[in-house]
């Protein structure tokens, strides 16, 4: 199925997520772009020894790239719910990795009452695991050929939680700069072709 990549902002979560898991780059890039923020809030709650606060963003992206390729449209659950059930279990899993202890802090703990029995074992083999951080690496390095380095740059500070003037300051820009290169980066990531 061809569409203009500005035809992708029109979709609902849940076709963008079947065309992700059916191999559409561009899907992928839209709902990436959509729950970035999200993803970056998430991971805010967040920490393990050796894990940077990007870091977690860039699981949380692995993590939601998984949610695509694992979503079913015919559950009760929404994709925004699905995904941020997804990106929350990958942020436990790295934590357990790290605990010494193997104990899951009280702030890790996910409430599944909205999901009910559906929610099953969203584990990732290996395999999947590879292919998925093999995906995001040449998702960011279509995203570094397109964007300058500023913009590049002002995206993943944007996708760490950091505000506007946050951003600027880590820039060394005027705050205004910082808006300007967000809203450029957005424009050049719509317009691009990801497959």
């Amino acid at each position: 199925m061809s569409k203009s990549t500005s035809s992708y902002s029109l979709l609902d979560d849940n076709t963008l997520a079947q065309l992700t898991k059916n191999g559409d780059d561009n899907a992928y890039n839209e709902l990436m772009m959509r729950y970035l923020k999200t993803v970056s809030f998430i991971s805010r709650k967040y920490t393990a020894e050796g894990y940077e606060p990007n870091d977690f963003v860039q699981e949380g992206l692995l993590a939601l790239l998984y949610a695509c390729r694992t979503f079913d449209e015919k559950a009760a659950a929404s994709f925004k719910g699905y995904m941020s059930v997804v990106v929350e279990r990958r942020f436990i899993s790295i934590i357990r990795k790290n605990s010494a202890k193997k104990i899951v802090p009280k702030t890790a703990i996910v409430r599944l009452d909205d999901l009910g029995d559906s929610v099953e074992d969203l584990s990732q083999s290996p395999e999947e695991l590879i292919m998925c951080r093999e995906h995001l690496a040449g998702v960011l390095k279509k995203l570094k050929g397109v964007l300058s380095k500023t913009e590049f740059e002002a995206l993943m500070l944007y996708g760490s939680g950091l505000s506007y003037k946050e951003i600027a300051k880590k820039l060394s820009v005027s705050e205004k700069s910082a808006d300007n290169a967000l809203q450029r980066a957005r424009k050049k990531i719509s317009a691009i072709d990801m497959s």
